[in-house]
């Protein structure tokens, strides 16, 4: 592994990125914070000047090998989040509460730090919502498609950062493929802004939630999330455009494209509106009797906290749609303290919370082509004890999945749930009470954002210890990036071979 040709390309993304901290700071002076809005010409300055000292340590033009589009993608998300974090230290926070939001930000967990919202300026609220669209389809799909210099190791990198089993290309060309997603992921949130708006949301608001929502994010501008402006039909237009966040982009680039049916032929896809829909019936039925209502009465039971709930039917399904969106595509909104619902409720919020969404993307999770594969790979191992002279194959839309697919997907799952269970033992070792530890390790790990307890949907991150917050920084990088991705780099041998390689 050449690292300085490593360094070169994270030198690039990291100069386009210090030109974005401009935009906040435009804002901030907009509206007369002109105090804040230097954090952001420092973060700005310092980011393109770091970026631009990398990019020299490169001039060659070749081809990356594997290993090296992995670590770029690897560490790009590390580094930028370092020159992310300036603007938040700058208003107060400290380093490490820095880094967590900025790194909740770019991976799109929406875990946040922030207790008291009326202390951060308009750049500081649209600096957040921006950190998680650039992270919604992966900074260096973003980079690939503007960079041109980048797509010269494009094919790696798009690799490294597509969350499928496999790399599924919409162009002959890489970089051509990122700039198609990108235009529809631009097209859908122009398209959200405008209907915000026309339903009451003021315009700044209207623009930070969708750049959250498409991006699959959670981050608000509110301090009580979407149920904050209680506006019904603004509920109604998140709960469309958090589930398309979760469908596969290339997908519905496809649809847009006048080939409507490729969703609906997509295995994964209608696994997916399967799950949303019968959850949300489910979520419906349980809300019924008891769940969660502003001007209700709260009544403790044993050692619940039942809630008498008066609401109208349509109120509750609208809730109960908004939750099972917004968890399974790990957007992380809220219309409502789900914390406080009953335990049917939140155990099947839970059980959703280790689902995610579709592959291709902005959501994070395990993805739901893997659950399908791996019921898939399950059902072929049992009827082998019964038949183990069959020839049985895994099939997903109609084409044989190779072993070593189904291999990556045992794999991934396995690490995934080691580094989950890693992280409740650490939790609860720093401190924390159960549930607490179980449901802030795969809020971060899976990139949801709000967990139960002290991190519910209307609660903050900020009270953990610091050692808590660093292995959850740790969480959020890993699982955006697919454990593999980030593993990777534990074995001595890629340290070996770059140190003969550079």
């Amino acid at each position: 592994m050449r690292l300085r040709l490593v360094a070169h390309a994270v030198g690039l993304l990291l100069r386009a990125f210090g030109v974005s901290l401009l935009v906040p700071m435009l804002v901030d002076l907009g509206y007369g914070n002109v105090d804040d809005s230097v954090g952001f010409l420092i973060a700005a300055i310092a980011a393109f000047g770091a970026g631009e000292y990398a990019r020299r340590s490169w001039t060659r033009e070749v081809e990356m090998h594997r290993i090296e589009g992995i670590a770029v993608v690897a560490s790009s998300w590390l580094v930028v989040s370092f020159f992310g974090a300036i603007p938040y230290v700058w208003v107060g926070l400290s380093a490490i509460d820095a880094l967590f939001e900025s790194m909740s930000g770019l991976t799109t967990t929406g875990a946040t730090i922030f207790t008291d919202f009326s202390l951060y300026s308009e750049g500081i609220y649209l600096w957040r919502s921006m950190t998680q669209w650039f992270g919604g389809m992966g900074v260096i799909a973003l980079f690939i498609a503007v960079l041109p210099k980048l797509a010269i190791a494009g094919r790696q990198m798009f690799f490294a950062e597509a969350p499928g089993p496999e790399e599924d290309r919409l162009t002959p060309r890489v970089r051509h493929t990122a700039i198609a997603l990108w235009s529809l992921y631009v097209g859908l949130t122009a398209v959200q802004v405008v209907l915000l708006y026309l339903v009451g949301m003021p315009l700044f608001d209207a623009i930070c939630n969708s750049l959250t929502t498409l991006a699959a994010g959670g981050f608000s501008p509110h301090p009580q999330s979407i149920g904050g402006y209680e506006n019904a039909a603004a509920e109604w237009i998140f709960i469309a455009f958090i589930f398309l966040a979760g469908a596969n982009y290339s997908l519905q680039y496809r649809a847009l494209r006048g080939r409507p049916m490729a969703l609906f032929r997509d295995q994964e896809f209608r696994t997916y509106a399967v799950i949303v829909g019968v959850a949300t019936l489910l979520l419906t039925y349980v809300l019924l009797p008891f769940g969660r209502d502003p001007s209700a009465e709260y009544m403790a039971a044993d050692t619940s906290l039942q809630v008498l709930y008066d609401a109208p039917p349509i109120t509750i399904l609208r809730q109960a749609a908004f939750q099972v969106v917004t968890i399974i595509t790990t957007a992380g909104f809220a219309t409502d303290d789900f914390n406080l619902w009953n335990d049917q409720a939140r155990i099947l919020l839970l059980v959703l919370m280790f689902v995610g969404g579709s592959a291709g993307s902005a959501a994070g999770g395990p993805k739901i082509v893997r659950a399908i594969l791996i019921f898939k790979y399950a059902a072929v191992e049992l009827l082998r004890v019964l038949h183990p002279h069959a020839v049985t194959v895994v099939r997903y839309n109609g084409k044989v999945v190779p072993n070593r697919v189904l291999r990556a997907i045992v794999a991934f799952l396995l690490l995934y749930l080691l580094v989950f269970a890693a992280s409740v033992v650490a939790l609860s070792m720093f401190g924390a009470d159960l549930i607490t530890s179980i449901t802030a390790s795969i809020a971060t790990l899976g990139n949801i954002g709000p967990g139960y307890s002290i991190v519910g949907p209307m609660g903050s991150y900020a009270t953990l210890p610091v050692a808590s917050k660093i292995v959850l920084f740790l969480n959020m990088w890993i699982g955006r990036l697919e454990v593999i991705t980030v593993l990777v780099f534990l074995q001595p041998a890629v340290w070996r071979a770059a140190r003969l390689n550079d």
